[in-house]
């Protein structure tokens, strides 16, 4: 009997035994940086997830992360949640990167402590991160310019792209290239890519196309793609595109003549003809006309035309009512907006002479001195009948 106890006893310490060998907590760590690329100078953040592959929990785990020679936690000290067998906690740790630090990987090493299970007594667990540091290189569009203000269908000119380094790494080998765009805009000459070479960090460079702006081109914005190849401090090469606008405007020009005056005569309603046409490139849009003369009454004084596209004429006819005889000047003023919605006015100055009325005379007085000279010319035939029969006897 006594040996019975003493077996079962030995077989329930074993079991328990067993039970406490089998509990256990592993720690995997896993790091990321956001951003993916970090520079000298800079501040990121780490993400460490922490993940327990055992088969008991991590109690009461702390993490200590420690500061290497040119990165530093901002926050070194995190009380973490419980970790459960095959659970995991992520942290986010904010770090700050020394200006003076070089490329590279830099390791930042952290210790988690923690209880397994319910056990008495910390256990440690040593890591470390990787951080990548790399002085980055951008290369921004700062200016656009254009050897014309205006550029119309049809112009060749000269557009010049001002690029600069902005990042904090060297570009090397650098090519800007127009390729592969679909706009109505072509080189002018073969030459469609520059190399540039080398440029430092904060410095900047022109680079020049010649372009024509093709006949069928609209008045309107185009996005030319601008392709940067260059090599970074890390022999990668980089390949972006760019867009720098081009605005292609339509010019209306007009020209305008008198086409027909009528009854202009002093203190008489006349009627003035002009004719309008558009011998620009461009539609003028809400075209109005707006006309004052010297010395005279024009009605009405404002005709609304709309829209004349190029190659059009629009005719306007306004009423005169002149107070004196000689020349009267108009002066005629057109607004108009462009296809950008731009007001545009232009002045242009005609010419008109006025008479006096004709004296009319009544119908009445007329037949009378139509009769008077009829009888006079029979008188004076009669008369000089007569005075030839006299000569003749």
């Amino acid at each position: 009997m006594k040996g019975i106890v003493i077996l079962s006893a030995l077989l329930l310490s074993l079991i328990l035994f067993s039970g406490s060998a089998s509990a256990y907590v592993s720690l995997t760590f896993s790091s990321s940086t956001s951003p993916a690329t970090i520079g000298p100078g800079s501040k990121a953040s780490l993400l460490l997830t922490i993940s327990n592959t055992g088969t008991d929990f991590a109690g009461s785990p702390q993490l200590q992360v420690k500061s290497s020679n040119y990165v530093s936690a901002d926050t070194p000290l995190f009380n973490l949640p419980t970790i459960n067998a095959g659970g995991s906690t992520q942290i986010t740790i904010p770090i700050t990167v020394s200006p003076s630090a070089p490329e590279g990987t830099v390791v930042l090493p952290f210790t988690v402590s923690y209880n397994v299970g319910n056990n008495a007594g910390s256990v440690s667990a040593d890591n470390s991160a990787t951080i990548t540091i790399t002085k980055r290189t951008l290369l921004q569009v700062v200016d656009v310019t254009y050897s014309k203000n205006q550029i119309q269908r049809g112009d060749t000119f000269t557009m010049t792209i001002t690029l600069q380094n902005v990042g904090t790494g060297q570009v090397k080998d650098l090519t800007v290239s127009l390729r592969n765009f679909s706009v109505p805009v072509v080189p002018t000459s073969s030459d469609t890519e520059k190399y540039v070479g080398t440029l430092s960090s904060g410095q900047t460079v022109d680079v020049s196309f010649d372009l024509t702006a093709n006949t069928d081109a609209s008045t309107i914005t185009y996005s030319i793609p601008v392709s940067l190849n260059y090599y970074d401090d890390q022999g990668t090469l980089n390949s972006n595109t760019k867009y720098v606008g081009l605005k292609v405007v339509g010019i209306p020009d007009f020209v305008i003549a008198i086409d027909q005056t009528q009854n202009m005569f002093v203190g008489s309603q006349g009627k003035l003809t002009l004719d309008v046409a558009n011998t620009g490139t461009g539609t003028a849009q809400y075209l109005a006309a707006y006309a004052t003369s010297s010395d005279g009454s024009i009605q009405p004084s404002t005709v609304y035309i709309g829209n004349l596209n190029p190659d059009d004429t629009n005719t306007l006819s306004m009423d005169v009512t002149p107070l004196h005889a000689g020349k009267y000047n108009l002066n005629l003023e057109l607004k108009y907006k462009d296809s950008y919605n731009q007001d545009f006015s232009k002045s242009y100055q005609l010419s008109f002479n006025v008479t006096q009325a004709p004296i009319q005379i009544p119908l009445q007085v007329q037949i009378v001195i139509i009769v008077i000279v009829l009888a006079i010319a029979y008188w004076k035939r009669n008369f000089l009948m007569k005075l030839l029969k006299r000569k003749a006897k």
